[in-house]
């Protein structure tokens, strides 16, 4: 009997999710998602039925994601077509809601006025793509099927697949997602090269779920009852329902339902929803729902069996539902069912009877519920509190207790209960631990609860057990950001034989002993702000039970040092395991308001030894999800028997330190936003290495400001300060402090404090092998995750208008002001600036995989009489910065705003579906850090003379930017419009836009300029290289920028070493997206004016597509058959990829199957070509209803065109005959037609010319008028009628005539005879 998977009432656990996914907790908003993206490349169909009346259809494919649905473009009369179509969806998804999401593939038939029609379908489960190796579904055949039909296939689909969670990346593939059928250069034979469809050997199965009965359901309608059916969904088919049984609780229905499934799938989440039935409605109320998987039922069958379900509280049924909400917090009643696979070779859709299941067999449990202790109930104006345990339908409940400070003492040992469950344990309902509370206007409130499995409760003799209780979001009580409470209980469950054999342990409330807890706190790192200047004032405070202590509180950091112990007299129950945990809770001291909480950790009292622990650990903060936390704290703890106290002297926590110097050349700050909507006018950055054991004298000591600049401008100012600070650092890095970094404005009355950031010192000591990573420095990335590679090498231009360019806004606004504000010799500026439990089924054919070791492309090399600009020149596979030993100066982040201490009117406008733990970024400070291992000034050398370093110069900054790669979709056809804009300030001078150069519908641009700037260094050190789409009628989107710091390049001696510049290869970022956006192939280089003037730029020339003619010969036809009743009226068509068709003449009336045409197509190409396919069709010309298709061949030109691209001449496949077939006439030959092919380069073409069809230039060769029957005509030709008709009843007609010459004279004789 296979095991219930019943995901939909997993909590998460931990970041394990499915196949080991963990998510770290900075990617959750504050509805516990995170960010999701699945790509989908639809590449080609095959095989498609027609459903169009001439036996075709005119295929589009329709991918739809959570009510979200995009389609391709249409391509029409075809079976077989290439979309090379890339879909990128983005989502905010729940993880253990993860396996609910579904990826629906439809190929429709489309159609102008009526509704498109289904021609087949596939459905794809999200978390079984994830659960694959690398997260991806790649290049496989998806076998389409119609439910509706009584047909099986209905064609094939090739896909490409990426589900990616936060921080996952894509796999490199060598191949570029289109064509991966090599193509035989030497071959010669059109029926091999004919593209077949994909074999793959499919099963049929019905899937039946047994839906028996149902007990315990909830109350749906107003009348206290409900009308509850079952609704079953898998692989892609309708949804299938029960009948609807009205009025019932304890519904008995009978009936299997029926759904028809092909292995192998790519589906296997089996939906199974209860719904309950709503007459005036449009929509159910949906009770709850579970999920199973098919590879388990493949495995083996389910027996009838319980399945217990799940939701949210009655109260809120509908509201919570609708909005996609699905905590389960409340029992929801049980299902009878049973589920397995049948093999069966035509499966169909269905429901029908069956017979009734047999129940599971019962036990009786013995049910003990003790309650101790419950601790921080948040139970403002509450009175009282009661424990109510729920099992199922069943429950047991204390005796109402005082609240005292937040605090319950229960001891008592609830009146024991028998109750009949299943004897399967895992059959067995969970149990709901409530806590409710009673206030004097409130009759009840729920505080929160604890869910419990069944199988852990099983057993005698479990020891007392502290929960943490989940918060109940619907209730009055709810504090949001804060742990309801604590409950300390005992829950024993045994089968009632068992039961009778074990005494109840009594419940004696236990002794108190003395003890001393001691809280060893070291530091604090990366604290949520709750200040508006973007710091916090932290402390911390230690609770257990009714007593509680805190530590000193450090003003305006987010980076605190206590090195503080902090002691605590105690009462704790002996033995130990009874006591409640020790909580810390983190706050940010204010002076006139409370205090504001900025997170809490818990540790078990259990677990706490008498002894100094040697290490402390850091423990990450959380608000009321222990899941999503923001912060840490480094401490350790130790309860000591308070009579023992003496024997276990309080530690100094105080590290061993030695006397260093810590060096920070301040360079300035960088592109500082405006505070409070003014401009950054006289910034002076302050250094703080303070800790609070630090005196007043020392403290002063350790701060140390710059002077306010405003040189250049104040926003990007230059201080060019060195700082030599003697100070004490830790020999263990692990108690290194923060340089603390605050920019105040002396430019605004208080100078208030418009940035801060930190510096970790532990990866600057010399002594510590601590590897340190620069902020500036931009992550590599080896390919744009689910990005496909064209190569669109055309240069179209429009004559369109130029419009504004947009940039899609990021969270922080970019009003920086340009720092290329001053006026230096002639340059002029301005201040201006705008795996997952899934079994895998891998055995549909796959293509083989190939992996790339270096990311350099040399697809150049296919294009004769290129020079290739990167010749000489060293290439990095990233960008330049991975490459440097050492940058002169690094950046670090300077933030403002707050996560925590938000008041009523800022939760107002706060949006609830961005994550809240970010804080908003204001800038950077560029400067650099040094620890010298010696506390002697002497022992140094002169600091570096910042000054004199940083006297402006003007410059010329020249960007030559080859390609684009693997860039983003932006327009609804799967490509963008490219072109680039590179700026360095917002003046004209500082921006060269190059929209008027647009590269149309590509994504893989071939740029091959020079950009060159004019700029001052030091100055704006950002040099901004962005790739934007072009639209006609809508702003233009940003698909992605890449920064360069100047300054840093311009101090290199590394750089400045490196002749001639390299060739880097930058990823390209959004602000709206953490996943790449593209690369660019680009170099850069930096002189001075006089450089410039004897330097001329390098000449950049695209490489060019070679230019072809593709010729075709129609000759003859044999074999066709007959679409009229004993003929058929032929004409052929042939199409290059998806462009224009070209159709020959027709052959009328045919009626042994043969065409004679000697007719010419000819096609311009360019090679290389991505997708090089011809395709042929016959036809049967109608004239008042649409033509018939007869049948049709596509063959794969691969090898001719590199056949014809290596040789550099003219290639032949000679005349041959190829066969027919049609989707709708499986395993029938349609026909038969003659053909050759030729193709050659431009200039051959215009030395041969040729016409098409039979036109002049009727040449190379000439093509002779075909010979046809005389019964081979158009039906208006009445003088061929005649023509046929006379020389076939000539006869007929004189002997007609004689007749008639006969019968007048007879008549005229006898006529004359009457007057005789």
């Amino acid at each position: 009997m296979s095991r219930q998977e019943n995901y939909g009432s997993k909590q998460v656990k931990g970041n394990e999710l499915m196949g080991g996914l963990k998510i770290d907790p900075k990617f959750f908003d504050g509805k516990g998602r995170a960010d999701f993206q699945v790509r989908v490349h639809v590449i080609e169909a095959r095989e498609l039925k027609g459903k169009g009346k001439n036996g075709l259809s005119d295929p589009l494919v329709q991918i739809s994601i959570d009510g979200q649905k995009q389609h391709t473009k249409v391509f029409k009369n075809t079976s077989s077509c290439t979309f090379d179509h890339l879909f990128f969806y983005d989502f905010k998804w729940k993880p253990q809601d993860f396996m609910k999401h579904k990826v629906l593939v439809q190929v429709m038939d489309s159609n102008t006025v009526k509704r498109n029609v289904l021609i087949g379908q596939y459905e794809l489960d999200a978390a079984y793509v994830y659960g694959e190796r690398d997260h991806e579904i790649w290049h496989k055949w998806l076998l389409l099927t119609d439910t509706d039909s009584s047909e099986g296939s209905q064609g094939y689909l090739k896909v490409s697949v990426i589900v990616l969670a936060p921080g996952d990346q894509e796999k490199t593939h060598q191949s570029d997602g289109i064509d991966d059928e090599e193509g035989d250069e030497d071959s010669e034979d059109l029926q091999s090269m004919i593209l077949k469809p994909p074999n793959i050997d499919t099963q049929g199965y019905h899937l039946n779920v047994f839906c028996y009965r149902a007990e315990h359901l909830p109350k749906m309608d107003a009348f206290g009852k409900a009308d509850p059916f079952f609704e079953v969904r898998f692989g892609g088919n309708k949804p299938i329902r029960t009948s609807v049984k009205k009025k019932n609780l304890n519904p008995v229905w009978n009936e299997v339902l029926r759904v028809p499934v092909f292995t192998p799938t790519l589906s296997n989440i089996i939906d199974l929803k209860l719904f309950d039935w709503e007459k005036k409605s449009k929509s159910n109320d949906l009770i709850s729902s579970t999920y199973f998987r098919f590879t388990d039922i493949q495995l083996e069958e389910m027996a009838p069996r319980w399945i217990n379900f799940y939701g949210p509280p009655k109260t809120s049924v509908g509201t919570m539902f609708k909005k996609g909400q699905t905590e389960e917090t409340v029992y929801k009643g049980r299902a009878l069912v049973a589920i397995n696979a049948e093999i069966e070779d035509s499966p169909k859709l269905g429901m029908g009877p069956t017979q009734s299941g047999k129940l599971p067999a019962t036990d009786a449990y013995v049910f003990r519920l003790d309650l101790f202790e419950g601790t921080e109930f948040n139970a403002s104006g509450m009175t009282s509190a009661y424990v109510e345990l729920s099992i199922g339908p069943y429950e047991l409940r204390s005796k109402r207790h005082r609240i005292k400070k937040g605090s319950v003492s229960w001891w008592e040992a609830v009146q024991e209960k028998t109750f009949t469950l299943p004897k399967d344990k895992s059959q067995c309902p969970d149990l709901f631990l409530n806590v409710y509370s009673k206030s004097k206007v409130a009759k009840r409130t729920r505080l929160g609860f604890l869910r419990i499995p069944f199988a852990e409760c099983v057993g005698f003799g479990h020891k007392p057990t502290w929960g943490s209780l989940i918060p109940d979001k619907k209730s009055s009580a709810y504090v949001e950001g804060k742990v309801p409470g604590f409950i300390a209980y005992r829950l024993d469950i045994g089968q009632k034989r068992q039961a009778d054999q074990v005494k109840r342990q009594k419940m004696i409330e236990q002794k108190l002993k003395k003890y001393e807890l001691r809280m060893h706190i070291y530091q604090g790192r990366n604290l949520p702000p709750a200040d508006k200047n973007g710091l916090s004032d932290p402390y911390c405070q230690i609770r257990i039970g009714k007593y509680s202590a805190k530590c000193k509180t450090i003003q305006e950091t987010l980076n605190p040092s206590w090195f503080e112990t902090v002691t605590m007299p105690v009462e704790l129950p002996d033995p130990i395991s009874y006591a409640p945990n020790v909580s810390v809770l983190c706050y940010d001291w204010d002076a006139a308001s409370s205090d504001d909480l900025l997170g809490r950790f818990d540790i078990k009292t259990v677990e706490i030894g008498q002894r100094f622990p040697p290490s402390p650990k850091w423990h990450k903060l959380y608000m009321d999800n222990p899941e999503i936390t923001f912060g840490e704290v480094l401490a350790s703890f130790q309860l000591v028997p308070y009579g023992e106290r003496k024997n276990f002297p309080i530690p100094q926590l105080v590290p061993e330190y030695k006397d260093c110097i810590v060096e920070i050349s301040a360079v300035g700050v960088r592109s500082l936003l405006p505070y409070k909507m003014r401009k950054i006018s006289k910034p002076a950055i302050e250094f703080d290495l303070c800790h609070s054991k630090m005196k007043k004298k020392e403290k002063k000591k350790m701060r140390h400001r710059t002077q306010p600049s405003n040189t250049p401008i104040g926003s990007s100012s230059n201080h060019l300060e060195t700082f030599r600070i003697p100070v004490k650092l830790p020999l263990n890095h692990l108690f290194a402090t923060s340089v603390n970094i605050r920019v105040y404005d002396h430019g605004k009355m208080g100078n208030p404090l418009v940035g801060a950031g930190a510096i970790p010192l532990g990866t600057f000591l010399p002594w510590a092998d601590v590897p340190f990573v620069a902020q500036n420095i931009p992550p590599k990335v080896d390919k744009i995750p689910g990005a496909i590679e064209e190569m669109d090498l055309t240069d179209d231009e429009d004559d369109g208008k130029m419009e504004k360019v947009k940039i899609i806004a990021d969270e922080i606004p970019t009003n920086i002001e340009d720092v290329n504000e001053i006026i230096i010799d002639h340059f002029t500026f301005e201040t201006e600036h705008n795996e997952m439990g899934f079994v895998g089924i891998r055995t549909i054919p796959e293509v083989r995989e190939t992996f790339l070791e270096e990311f350099v492309d040399s697809d150049e090399e296919e294009y004769v009489g290129f020079k290739d600009p990167k010749e000489g020149r060293n290439k990095t596979n990233y960008e330049l910065e991975h490459e440097l030993k050492e940058l002169p100066f690094y950046e670090w982040e300077l933030t403002r705003g707050k996560v925590r201490g938000l008041s009523a009117f800022e939760k107002m406008f706060q949006d609830k579906s961005r994550n809240p733990n970010t804080v908003r970024s204001v800038g950077k400070f560029k400067g650099k850090i040094k620890v010298y291992d010696t506390p002697n000034m002497e022992d140094l050398e002169e600091p570096e003379n910042l000054q004199e370093l940083f006297k402006p110069t003007n410059m010329v900054v020249r960007v030559y930017v080859l390609r684009g790669m693997q860039l983003v979709p932006k327009d609804s056809n799967g490509f963008s419009d490219p072109y680039i804009v590179v700026s360095n300030g917002k003046k004209k001078e500082n921006i060269i836009n190059d929209r008027e150069n647009y590269q149309k519908e590509t994504l893989r641009p071939n740029f091959y300029k020079c950009f060159e700037l004019r700029c001052v260094i030091p100055g704006n050190s950002e040099l901004k290289v962005q790739v934007f789409d072009w639209d006609r009628f809508s702003s233009d989107d940003l698909i992605g920028e890449t920064i360069i710091d100047l300054e840093n390049r311009w101090f290199s001696q590394e750089w400045q070493d490196m002749n001639p510049k390299p060739v880097e290869y930058r990823t390209l970022w959004a602000p709206t997206s953490s996943n790449p956006q593209g690369k660019l192939e680009m170099w850069i280089e930096i002189m001075t004016e006089e450089q410039a003037a004897q330097t001329p730029q390098t000449v950049l020339e695209a490489p060019k597509p070679l230019p072809y003619e593709l010729r075709v010969i129609a000759w003859n036809t044999k074999d066709v058959v007959f679409m009229d009743k004993n003929m058929s009226d032929i004409f052929v068509t042939c199409q290059m990829n998806d462009g224009k068709k070209q159709s020959s003449d027709i052959h009328w009336r045919s009626k042994d199957g043969t065409g004679a045409f000697n007719w010419r197509y000819i096609f311009p190409v360019e090679l290389p070509a991505r997708v090089p396919r011809i395709k042929f069709q016959l036809w049967d010309k109608d004239i008042l209803t649409p033509n018939d298709s007869i049948g049709e061949a596509n063959i794969n030109l691969k090898g001719l065109f590199k056949r014809a691209e290596k040789r550099k001449t003219s290639q032949t496949i000679k005349q041959q005959w190829i066969s027919l077939l049609h989707p709708n006439h499986e395993d029938e030959e349609r026909g038969k037609i003659e053909v050759s092919i030729e193709i050659l380069p431009e200039s051959e073409a215009r030395a041969k010319p040729a016409g098409l069809g039979r036109k002049d230039p009727n040449e190379n060769p000439h093509l002779e008028d075909p010979v046809r029957p005389f019964s081979s005509f158009a039906p208006w030709r009445l003088d061929k009628y005649f023509k046929i008709g006379w020389g076939k009843y000539r006869k007929y007609v004189y002997c007609a005539i004689c007749c008639l010459l006969c019968l007048v004279i007879m008549i005229i004789v006898i006529y004359l005879k009457s007057f005789v």
